[in-house]
């Protein structure tokens, strides 16, 4: 027999992943992110590599958000959201796809 250790079960120790971090955008008028405020410092983007929208959850809080995986001029890449309900940009912390390389002939 397991002895009862007194506390509950549960996730309790559990965390959050991927938590959205609030983050400072220079946005074009239609809404595509042209610059990242990154370390105190405004980096523009060098590409969209990706970009997708979210319409989720009609029968609770809306959740509008469209989506940017850009390549900051520095190189990094991140992944950005428009909250359009909330009217601010956030950043999503992913790990940072790997391109892949295909050899002619491999």
């Amino acid at each position: 027999m397991v002895e009862d250790s007194g506390t509950a079960a549960g996730a309790g120790g559990l965390r959050p992943l991927n938590t959205p971090i609030p983050t400072a955008v220079d946005a074009t008028p239609s809404g595509v992110p042209r610059a990242v405020l990154r370390r105190g410092k405004l980096v523009p983007v060098a590409r969209i590599i990706d970009r997708w929208r979210i319409d989720d959850e009609w029968w609770r809080a809306p959740i509008v958000r469209r989506y940017f995986l850009v390549e900051l001029r520095d190189g990094h890449q991140l992944t950005l959201f428009h909250d359009a309900v909330h009217d601010a940009w956030y950043r999503q912390p992913y790990p940072a796809p790997v391109e892949r390389v295909q050899r002619r002939g491999a």
